[in-house]
């Protein structure tokens, strides 16, 4: 027998060998699905598979970097290292990067959502719409857009004014991308699944390349990931997915619950594996789990199956309201630590609103307990760490308009507004891109010599600058970059007070630590690899171990982690299902279903080991006033008395209320 399957159940076993055709491999939550897609992998190159020929796809750089790690483990760098595993992102940029015939495709920036954001206000501006949008919602719907490969002008008709508004700027969006040498996000599955589908010759290049994929997380992949997909996978059809539809929470983001419930239509003849016995809940959390998803629609029937004992019961609290819930879990969290039983990194606060976090953070701060909120700014948001990106990608693509007029005057050197202004009509009237006619400012600017003088100190710093940033050299010419900038005295100048000037300072120090790191990983990066890989990382990768802290957490944000102790809290209408899937906004594109809503709190209960704690509250302070809360609908078909309950609205009875009394004067010293 292969090594690679003595320590594997019978079904994960099942799941390594199938190598041939479609396969679909149902993993439940904690039924070790890594294990499998990493042990599949090892399994193939075992059986002569080159580890050239193998794409492992998931959905963070992160959960890729992992699952190499453990392949290293497993079969050492050398053989690991020639396995692709990658974002789907990620593949996308390293196949136009390599395999590109046109100028845009071999040198292009890649814009983030602000950037985007960025180039609608821009256009909004210049149209005169006259209406104050909600440009996140119109990107959204750009979005959805190209990944349903809707072209300008194909688009349904519709007098929703976002819709008519997105109509508008959609084409002339696309042509402002092309117009600065970039690609969204999008761009990265979508131009790359037009070339497989159109051009034979490179279809069967990268079909060649790619023998064996592997899919992890399936359950969140959107339209255009499927068909780059079905492009991709060759005659052979050799495709394993990995998920589980109950876990599919993504939906807002464009993920397609229906592509794994589908996937034996997309891909005919495929094998289909269930993975359910689950290696890290205790019965009673996993009792509780199956109960509620179970009234979803629509879903593989599946139950997963516990292989610990049935440990504690599931408690659940009542409290008369947000403030005596907040207080009561604070209490809980102190308890469990003081008496040893666990950690403060072993216990989690999960939420389906970011607003139930803020009355728990000043209860926690009162027992002394140490917390991590996920999902903070994003280190790359600070305004100095997105100037120094902003710097670094005009060097890398002078034609990023968007990076040069965010630099242009930052720190500030007399360029203002009306200068740069100037200078884009001058371009737009010359046909020269922002950067070539900050070059010829003398020209483009006339007799305005304070104005020429401040934009050529401009252009020649970024000159010099891109002299010092050669193959390993990017840290010492962003070095350079920042004492010619003067932006420590800059920071020094502005900031308000020490902690500010503190904070800003530490967050100029870590990314320059952070361009000195990536040089040590990768010798040789040059500084697009560096911008690319700063790029396709998600906001939610820059977390890290920030030791023994309690988590606060969405549920949404909780996905993939696992805690001995969870608490879930505002279990009612409103938070969970959310108030927005029941009654959506005039600007959502995306405004859920309740399945969805049911998923995530399916996600919430199977992220707790040894003991799950849930809570919701009575009433709630709404706009200033008590408002009564019900209950949430999920726990309808649920036996209360399964759960072991603390009741903080319940009136006590003669006995208890004398029994309390005694025990008040006994404290008291009264005897």
């Amino acid at each position: 027998m292969s090594r690679w399957l003595s320590k594997l159940n019978p079904e994960q076993k099942q799941a390594v060998k199938t190598t041939s055709g479609p396969l679909l491999v149902l993993a439940g939550a904690g039924s070790g699905k890594t294990r499998v897609i990493t042990h599949r992998v090892a399994f193939l190159m075992e059986q002569g598979v080159r580890g050239e020929e193998i794409l492992g796809l998931t959905f963070t750089n992160k959960a890729a970097e992992e699952m190499r790690a453990r392949l290293r483990k497993m079969v050492g760098p050398a053989s690991a290292n020639p396995v692709t595993l990658s974002t789907f992102h990620s593949l996308g940029l390293m196949m136009l990067r390599g395999g590109g015939t046109s100028g845009k495709e071999s040198r292009f920036a890649i814009f983030d959502t602000g950037d985007q954001l960025g180039v609608l206000r821009e256009l909004v501006t210049r149209l005169n719409l006259g209406r104050n949008f909600d440009l996140s919602s119109i990107l959204t719907r750009i979005s959805a857009m190209k990944n349903s490969f809707i072209a300008p002008g194909d688009e349904p008709a519709s007098d929703d004014p976002y819709d008519e508004a997105t109509a508008l700027l959609y084409p002339r969006y696309i042509e402002q991308l092309s117009a600065y040498a970039a690609y969204d996000f999008d761009d990265l599955v979508c131009e790359p699944c037009r070339r497989l589908e159109q051009d034979a010759a490179w279809r069967e290049h990268w079909q060649q390349r790619f023998r064996y994929v592997l899919v992890d997380e399936y359950q969140d992949t959107n339209d255009a990931q499927l068909r780059f997909l079905k492009a991709l996978v060759g005659k052979e059809r050799n495709i394993c997915v990995v998920g589980d539809d109950d876990q599919s929470i993504y939906g807002w983001r464009g993920a397609q619950v229906r592509n794994i419930l589908q996937f034996e239509k997309d891909f005919p003849g495929a094998t289909k594996v269930y993975l359910m016995r689950n290696y890290r809940s205790v019965g009673s959390v996993l009792e509780l789990a199956n109960t509620v998803i179970s009234e979803n629609p629509d879903r593989h029937p599946k139950q997963l199956l516990p292989t610990r004992e049935l440990g504690r019961r599931v408690r659940l609290m009542v409290a008369p309201d947000g403030e005596a819930e907040a207080q009561w879990v604070a209490r809980e969290i102190q308890g469990a630590v003081s008496s040893g039983r666990h950690r403060q990194g072993d216990i989690a606060v999960l939420y389906r609103s970011n607003i139930l976090a803020r009355g728990l953070e000043g209860d926690l701060r009162e027992q002394g307990i140490a917390y991590r909120v996920l999902g903070g700014q994003a280190f790359y948001e600070s305004r100095e760490v997105k100037d120094l990106l902003g710097y670094l990608r005009l060097l890398a693509n002078p034609a990023d308009e968007i990076s040069l007029r965010r630099v242009i005057n930052s720190p500030s050197r007399g360029i203002g507004p009306k200068t740069v202004q100037r200078l884009a009509q001058w371009a737009e009237d010359h046909q020269r891109s922002l950067f070539q006619t900050a070059q010829a400012a003398e020209e483009a600017l006339d007799d305005d010599g304070r104005a020429i003088r401040a934009v050529d100190g401009f252009t020649s710093l970024i000159e010099q600058t891109r002299r010092g940033l050669g193959k390993g050299q990017l840290a010492e010419g962003l070095r350079g970059l920042v004492q010619r900038l003067g932006l420590i005295e800059e920071i020094e100048r502005t900031s308000t007070s020490s902690k500010a000037l503190d904070r800003r300072l530490g967050g100029v120090a870590a990314f320059i630590a952070s361009v000195e790191a990536f040089e040590r990983r990768n010798p040789g990066a040059t500084l697009r690899d560096f911008l690319s890989r700063i790029a396709l990382s998600g906001a939610d990768e820059g977390e890290g171990d920030k030791g023994d802290v309690v988590t606060l957490c969405t549920l949404h944000g909780a996905k993939g982690l696992e805690w001995p102790l969870v608490f879930l809290i505002g279990l009612e209408e409103g938070f969970l299902p959310h108030d927005r899937t029941m009654n959506p906004q005039e600007n959502d594109l995306y405004s859920g279903d309740i399945a969805e809503e049911r998923r995530l709190l399916y996600v919430g209960i199977t992220r707790a080991r040894d003991e799950l704690v849930l809570s919701r509250a009575t009433e709630r302070l709404t706009r200033g006033r008590l408002q009564p809360r019900t209950p949430s609908r999920f726990f309808d078909t649920v036996d209360e008395t399964s759960f072991e309950l603390d009741d903080l609205t319940a009136v006590p009875d003669e006995g208890q209320m004398a029994d309390m009394m005694a025990n008040l004067r006994a404290m008291l010293g009264g005897g």
